[in-house]
């Protein structure tokens, strides 16, 4: 395994997204809606950038998945009332955007619920694999190739403890 960027960094510009988040509001308190276990401490972290920017967002988390080891398949989400974003500043928070087919199908879902704005956070992008056509708003890094490990991402459950960002070569 390779380190990507070290826990310092991966703090950093999370922060650096917090504060892009916090001017972007203007003090308005959003609703970010985590995906799934990988998001968890990102968007974590970004609350507390947003927190000490003033601005008290609500979480909910919504499980999403469609991976087992490194394949990919389905998007599955749970059972969700819409009708909780309506009129709300919503930010979708998750892990890495890939291909793009989750944040697509949370996406859907938060819009049918006719919020004021939604936006998307992600703390890894990897440009070169998106599929669906999703508007990334706050990227914390762009990533090649490889399944990426760390900070909440995992690959069966391993490596998701790591404070730092990690790919594993040769897989995908």
């Amino acid at each position: 395994m390779l380190e990507l960027h070290s826990g310092s960094a991966v703090d950093e510009r999370i922060d650096a997204l917090a504060a892009e988040l916090a001017r972007a509001l203007e003090g308005r308190a959003p609703l970010v809606v985590v995906i799934a276990e990988g998001a968890r401490r990102f968007a974590a972290r970004l609350a507390r950038g947003l927190e000490a920017r003033g601005i008290a967002p609500e979480l909910l988390e919504l499980r999403a998945h469609r991976s087992s080891g490194t394949e990919l398949r389905e998007v599955v989400l749970d059972a969700c009332d819409a009708s909780v974003f309506r009129a709300r500043e919503v930010i979708i928070t998750d892990d890495i955007a890939d291909e793009g087919r989750t944040l697509e199908a949370v996406g859907a879902l938060v819009r049918s619920g006719a919020p004021r704005s939604v936006r998307n956070a992600v703390l890894v992008s990897k440009p070169a694999r998106r599929r669906a056509a999703v508007a990334l708003d706050h990227v914390g890094f762009e990533v090649g190739t490889g399944w990426i490990v760390g900070y909440g991402m995992d690959l069966d459950g391993a490596y998701r403890d790591l404070d730092w960002l990690g790919v594993i070569e040769g897989t995908e």
